[in-house]
């Protein structure tokens, strides 16, 4: 064979592997416009962590989380600070203010002080 065809061939190979691969990056992307990304945190992601923090009275007496419900108070993407309030099955009641950081930190301060990580932040995709 001449060294001409062999080439060819391999040109076309690799023509032919590639427009998979555009094909393939057109259906990513178009998924991808169909489900666009969060740019906004939702009560659920800051509900989900607070709902972990400890009954306030004596960690023998403590009981577990029966309902969590936070209101965001604030615009743009982490809408801080958020009212956060924790109903425990003992029947205790906790509020805390809370103000969630760009890397998923929180803190919380009111009925007692409560902190940790990590909710999930939106992004700026």
């Amino acid at each position: 064979m001449s060294t001409a065809i062999l080439v060819g061939i391999a040109a076309t190979a690799v023509v032919l592997r590639n427009r998979g691969g555009a094909d393939l990056f057109r259906i990513e992307q178009t998924a991808a416009l169909a489900h666009p990304s969060a740019t906004t945190l939702g009560a659920t992601g800051v509900q989900a962590v607070v709902g972990e923090a400890p009954e306030p009275v004596a960690p023998a007496r403590r009981t577990r989380t029966a309902w969590v419900r936070c209101r965001p108070g604030g615009p743009g993407p982490l809408r801080n600070p958020w009212s956060c309030a924790i109903g425990y099955r003992s029947g205790t009641r906790a509020h805390y203010r809370v103000q969630v950081q760009p890397n998923g930190y929180y803190r919380g301060t009111g009925t007692g002080v409560i902190d940790g990580c990590c909710v999930k932040v939106p992004t700026l995709d």
